[in-house]
């Protein structure tokens, strides 16, 4: 059994993930689990869904698969273009992210991820993500900054 650490085992890993969803129906992390350990590779739920996260699965059917145009690396923006379907502040220093069922933990780390000062943190839900920042002004350079982003219905 191979237990996949460091860097070189993370990709490793990760490699196997994005096989196993691509070739069976997976609808929960922990049948996940046990898919990667069919074919040697142990791993914890708690990896697992870091690597969901970095690997930017999203639910479609209620199974995981990547997500549309996994050319994501050259185009980190990808994902507030994709699923992020409404912004709405609550409050001076909230910011609600409403996104496609299962993208908010992908929308997350994309913003998690922004040049934009005073951003604090995000917390990221199934279809939601909570973006506290620092000021008043610092959530409406947010809120313009992903409304100029977010698809054109």
């Amino acid at each position: 059994m191979h237990k996949y650490t460091g860097a070189e085992g993370k990709a490793a890993r990760q490699a196997a993930i994005l096989e196993v969803v691509s070739r069976e129906e997976i609808a929960t992390q922990n049948e996940l689990v046990r898919a990667l350990k069919k074919r040697g590779v142990s791993a914890t739920q708690v990896s697992i869904s870091r690597d969901v996260a970095e690997l930017g699965l999203v639910k479609s059917g209620g199974v995981y698969r990547p997500a549309p145009g996994e050319g994501g690396a050259a185009d980190p923006e990808l994902p507030l273009r994709t699923f992020v379907r409404r912004v709405v502040p609550a409050g001076p220093h909230l910011t609600v992210v409403r996104c496609d069922a299962g993208a908010a933990p992908r929308v997350g780390l994309v913003l998690d991820a922004l040049p934009l000062e005073g951003l604090a943190g995000t917390l990221a839900g199934d279809d939601a993500v909570f973006v506290a920042t620092e000021s008043a002004p610092a959530q409406k350079k947010l809120v313009e900054y992903l409304t100029a982003r977010m698809p054109k219905s």
